[in-house]
C-alpha cells in the first residue's frame, strides 16, 4: 500500500512538479523496506517551498478512483512481468530475499495487492503518518539556520495535517542479516521460464562490517578482480556477465561472484572454486612491488574526490541508512589498508577457505550419497518391479497354458 500511495502521490504532484523542473528542481519519492525516502535537489533558495507543498500533499491530497484503478494495475502488470528479468538479475534477488530477515517475494506481493482497495488505501495514509522517525540530510548551498528551519516546517506541517507523534524508542528496530553457520553450504534454485541461459551468485559470508575486515574483503577483492575476469570470462568463456566484489547489506558483508552463462550453474560453482583455489597460490607467490601496487590502487580509488555533488550527498546518505554514521570513513579506511601486509590477506583467505569448507565437504558427500542411495533405491525398486512383472506374465502364461489344456481335455 505504501509503493501505491506515493505512486498516487507522484501522480498527483506531475503538474506541480512540471513547472519546479522548468525552474530547476527536481524531486524523488520512493519507498523502502521500512521506509518513505524523500529527496529534494536543484537551486537552494526555492527548496523549501517545494518540500512544503509536497508535505502538504502527502498529508492532505485524495485520491482519484480512476487513478489508483489504472496505478494499481500497472503495478500487477510490473510484478508479472518480473519473470521476465534478466537471469542474474534473479539470483540477486533471491539472494537478497533469502539473507535478509524480512522480506517479501513477488507473489506474497501480488497476492496481497489483490486485497488493496480505495477505502483501504484511504484508511492506512492516517495510520502511516500517525507515527515516524526523521532523519534526514541536508547537502550544499545550505546554512545550519536555513537547515534547521526546513526540518521544523517539515514536522509542523506533518503535526498539523497528520498529527503525528515520534516512533517509540523499542519501534526503532533495524533490519538484520541472516548469519551463514560455518562450514554450511545452501543451495537455492529457481527456474526462469523466460531466458535459456541462467544466473548465479554464489556468496562467502566473511563478518560484520569493521574497518580491518572491510579492508581485508575489499583488497582481496581488488588482488583478484583482473584474474576472476581473465580466467572466468576470457579464457574459459563462462559467459558475457562475470563479477566479483563485496557484498554488503544490514552491516553483514562477504564476497560474491555473479554470473550469467548457458552453462549449468553447478558447473559455474566448481569453476569459481576452482579460481579461488588458484588464488592462494598467485597471493603467495606476488611480489611485495606488486602487493603494494594493489593497496595504492584500492587507496587511490577510495579516496577519489566525488565528481558531482549528488555522488558525495549519495554516500554521507548512505552512511545515515546504514545506520553507521562513519562520515570520515575513506581517510579512516584508507590509513588502515596502507598498514596492512600480504601475511594478513593469506590469514583472511585461509580464515574464510575454512569457515566455508569445514563442514560443506561433509555436506556434499551426504548430498551425493543420499543421491547415490536414492538412485540404488530407484534401481530396487525398479529390479523388483520388474521381478514382479516376470513373475505375474509367468503366472499368466501358465494360466493360459493350464486353460489350453483343459480346453483340450474337453475336446476329447
Amino acid at each position: 500500500m505504501t509503493y501505491l500511495l506515493l505512486r498516487l502521490l507522484r501522480d498527483d504532484l506531475n503538474e506541480y512538479s512540471y513547472a519546479a523542473r522548468l525552474a530547476g528542481l527536481v524531486y524523488g519519492v520512493a519507498s523502502g523496506a521500512n521506509a518513505i525516502l524523500l529527496c529534494v535537489k536543484g537551486y537552494s533558495d526555492k527548496q523549501h517551498i517545494l518540500l512544503r507543498k509536497i508535505m502538504e500533499k502527502m498529508t492532505t491530497f485524495e485520491i482519484d478512483e480512476k487513478r489508483f484503478d489504472i496505478i494499481k494495475e500497472a503495478y500487477m502488470r510490473s510484478l508479472n512481468n518480473f519473470r521476465a528479468e534478466q537471469p542474474h538479475q534473479h539470483a540477486m534477488y533471491y539472494l537478497r530475499l533469502l539473507m535478509t530477515e524480512v522480506a517479501w517475494t513477488k507473489d506474497e506481493l501480488r497476492d496481497a495487492l489483490d486485497d488493496v482497495t480505495l477505502p483501504r488505501l484511504k484508511a492506512f495514509i492516517p495510520q502511516l503518518l500517525s507515527r515516524l522517525h526523521i532523519e534526514t540530510l541536508l547537502h550544499g548551498n545550505i546554512t545550519k539556520e536555513s537547515a534547521l528551519g526546513m526540518m521544523q516546517m517539515l514536522e509542523d506541517t506533518l503535526i498539523e495535517h497528520a498529527h503525528t507523534k515520534p516512533l517509540l524508542p523499542s519501534q526503532l528496530t533495524r533490519y538484520r542479516e541472516l548469519q551463514v553457520p560455518d562450514g554450511s553450504w545452501y543451495v537455492y534454485q529457481q527456474r526462469n521460464e523466460v531466458h535459456n541461459n541462467c544466473g548465479i551468485e554464489i556468496y562467502y559470508q566473511t563478518d560484520m562490517q569493521s574497518t580491518n575486515d572491510n579492508m581485508l574483503l575489499e583488497l582481496f577483492c581488488q588482488i583478484i578482480s583482473e584474474p576472476c575476469f581473465n580466467t572466468l570470462r576470457t579464457k574459459e568463456q563462462l559467459g558475457y556477465i562475470v563479477f566479483s566484489g563485496p557484498r554488503r547489506a544490514n552491516g553483514v558483508q562477504g564476497l560474491r561472484f555473479i554470473i550469467q552463462s548457458e552453462k549449468a550453474p553447478h558447473y559455474l560453482e566448481s569453476r569459481v572454486e576452482a579460481f579461488l583455489c588458484t588464488m592462494e597460490k598467485s597471493v603467495e607467490e606476488m611480489a611485495d612491488e606488486a602487493f603494494q601496487k594493489h593497496i595504492q590502487a584500492l587507496a587511490i580509488r577510495r579516496l577519489d574526490k566525488p565528481k558531482k555533488l549528488s555522488a558525495e550527498c549519495a554516500k554521507y546518505w548512505g552512511e545515515i541508512i546504514s545506520q553507521q554514521y562513519n562520515f570520515d570513513r575513506d581517510n579512516t579506511e584508507v590509513s588502515y589498508l596502507k598498514t596492512l601486509t600480504k601475511e594478513n590477506v593469506m590469514h583472511f583467505y585461509r580464515f574464510c577457505e575454512e569457515r566455508a569448507s569445514s563442514d560443506a565437504a561433509a555436506e556434499r558427500a551426504s548430498s551425493d550419497a543420499a543421491a547415490e542411495r536414492a538412485s540404488s533405491d530407484a534401481a530396487a525398486d525398479r529390479a523388483s518391479s520388474d521381478a514382479a512383472a516376470d513373475r505375474a506374465s509367468s503366472d499368466a502364461a501358465a494360466d493360459r497354458a493350464s486353460s489350453d489344456a483343459a480346453a483340450d481335455r474337453a475336446s476329447a
